[in-house]
């Protein structure tokens, strides 16, 4: 196996730096959130205060997920967000995506919250 190349050593230490497996569970739940009503299924449209709950959900949660990429040292409080949004996303979008996004959501956040920069203080 060769060494790795240039790119792949920044990727590396960029993700070493930040809560990078948080912030893809979350972009994945808010992802898979807004499929259901986006796709426009006929047994799962869901029109009106309901649609627009489950894509607002999906967007904070793809936002929190950018924002613990952007922002590592608020890691704690994006994480207490994307739980709170995971609880939302039960309740406003198809049981949270059909328990799977409210599943990725609900790990994302507490990956966030547990994650530590590792710089002392």
């Amino acid at each position: 196996m060769s060494a790795p190349s240039a790119p792949d050593r920044r990727f590396a230490a960029w993700c070493g730096g930040r809560p990078f497996a948080a912030g893809l569970l979350a972009v994945a739940a808010g992802v898979e959130i807004a499929l259901l009503p986006i796709t426009g299924y006929e047994f799962l449209l869901v029109q009106g205060i309901g649609g627009v709950g489950s894509l607002l959900t999906a967007i904070g949660l793809i936002a929190g997920g950018v924002a613990l990429w952007r922002y590592p040292h608020r890691a704690r409080v994006i994480g207490a967000g994307v739980l709170l949004l995971a609880f939302v996303a039960y309740l406003v979008a198809n049981l949270g995506g059909f328990l799977v996004g409210m599943v990725l959501a609900l790990v994302a956040g507490s990956l966030a919250l547990a994650w530590q920069s590792g710089e002392p203080g």
